[in-house]
C-alpha cells in the first residue's frame, strides 16, 4: 500500500528461514520482471525505476525455493506516483527541488538570503529528544502532510535542532569565521547554513546604509542624559512588518518605538522555538537562528530582538537539541 515516487530509488529487502534442509534458489521480480542481481537472502536491493515507468500499482514478489521441493511466495502491492514538475522561479524567487518549496530571495550587498524560514520537512518529530529533528510549532504528531497543513507551517517553516540544521547526526560544529560556512546542512542544493561571520557581513553592510539614530540613552547622577548619537538600527531594517510586540527598551534605544520597517525585504519573524523538553515557546519580541559553531555550552546562534539595534550572537551557545528556524543563503 506505500506510496512510491518513480523519480526516486526504491530499497527492497527481504529475508526467509526454511524448516528443514536448505534454501536453493531465490527470485525477486518487479512488476513480473525478475531481478538477476538478487540470488540469496537476505538482501537489500536498490531497484531504479525506468524512464518510460508508469504510474499506478506495482507488485513485488519474492519466492523462495528449499532443496526439499518446499516453496513459498511473498507479495507487496505498491502504488507509483511521479513528482509534480518543478515551478520556474520567478524574479526573487528559488525553488527547493526536493519538494518543489518556492521561496522568495533577497539580494543584501554581496549576499543572497532566502526572505522566509527554510520549510523543508522529511520527517515530524513529536519531541525534542534525539538527532536530529524536525518540529512545526505548536504541531505534536508525526504525520508530515498533516504537520504542512497546518496554519504555523505555512507562515513560519521548520523549527530545526542544531543537529537537523547541520544535517549530521553527532556533528562537532565548524569554524564560525568561515565565509563562505561550508555547510550545506538542511539547506537545498547551491544554498548553504549561515556562519556567525556571513551573519556579521548582513549586520555592517547594514548598518553602513542606514541613518545614524540615537541610542543607549542613560542619566547620570545629576539627571544630565547621555546618548550615542551615531547608532544604526539594524534590527528594524531587517525585521518583518508582523508579529512583532511593541519594544519594551525604547527608553534606552529611542527609535526602537518606531518598529520595524523591514527596509531590506529580509522579513525576520518571531517564529518560536522547540525546547529540549518537548514544549513549544513563543516570544513576540525576538527571533533564534543555529549558526555553524559549537561553543563552549552548546550550538552557537544569533538573536533578532525589538529591545536591541543590533544582532545578538551567542557567546557560549545553547543546547542543540533545541529547534530554531533556519534562514539559508546562497553559495
Amino acid at each position: 500500500g506505500a506510496m512510491v515516487n518513480i523519480a526516486e530509488k526504491m530499497t527492497i529487502k527481504g529475508e526467509a528461514t526454511i524448516d528443514s534442509g536448505e534454501i536453493s534458489n531465490v527470485t525477486l521480480k518487479v512488476g513480473g520482471k525478475a531481478i538477476s542481481e538478487v540470488t540469496a537472502v537476505p538482501f537489500s536491493y536498490d531497484y531504479t525505476f525506468e524512464a518510460n515507468q508508469a504510474e499506478g500499482a506495482l507488485k513485488i514478489e519474492l519466492t523462495v525455493k528449499g532443496d526439499q521441493g518446499t516453496m513459498a511466495t511473498s507479495e507487496v502491492n505498491i502504488t507509483l506516483t511521479k513528482p509534480e514538475p518543478t515551478p520556474e522561479p520567478g524574479e526573487g524567487e528559488m525553488v527547493d527541488s526536493r519538494d518543489n518549496h518556492v521561496y522568495k530571495t533577497v539580494e543584501i550587498g554581496e549576499q543572497t538570503w532566502m526572505a522566509e524560514n527554510l520549510a523543508y520537512l522529511p520527517a515530524a518529530a513529536a519531541t525534542c529528544e534525539g538527532e536530529p529533528l524536525y518540529f512545526v510549532y505548536d504541531y505534536d504528531g508525526e504525520d508530515v502532510n498533516a504537520a504542512k497543513n497546518t496554519e504555523t507551517y505555512k507562515t513560519y517553516g521548520v523549527l530545526y535542532n542544531w543537529y537537523a540544521a547541520m544535517n549530521k547526526e553527532n556533528e562537532e560544529g565548524k569554524d564560525a569565521d568561515a565565509v563562505p560556512s561550508g555547510v550545506q546542512g538542511i539547506c537545498p542544493s547551491g544554498w548553504h547554513l549561515p556562519s556567525k561571520a556571513e551573519w556579521k557581513i548582513l549586520e555592517n553592510f547594514v548598518a553602513e546604509q542606514l541613518p545614524p539614530v540615537e541610542g543607549d540613552v542613560w542619566e547620570d547622577d545629576f539627571g544630565d542624559k547621555h546618548s550615542d548619537p551615531n547608532c544604526k538600527n539594524v534590527w528594524s531594517a531587517l525585521a518583518g512588518l508582523e508579529g512583532w510586540s511593541a519594544s519594551g527598551n525604547s527608553d534606552m534605544n529611542p527609535d526602537l518605538a518606531n518598529g520595524p520597517r523591514n527596509t531590506y525585504g529580509l522579513t525576520i519573524i518571531p517564529s518560536g522555538q522547540c525546547y529540549q523538553t518537548g514544549s513549544f515557546g513563543w516570544s513576540e519580541s525576538g527571533a533564534d537562528f543555529w549558526t555553524t559553531e559549537m561553543q563552549s555550552q552548546g550550538a552557537g546562534n544569533i538573536t533578532f530582538s525589538n529591545n536591541s539595534y543590533g544582532i545578538t550572537y551567542s557567546k557560549y551557545g545553547i543546547t542543540p537539541k533545541r529547534g530554531f528556524p533556519i534562514r539559508c543563503i546562497k553559495d
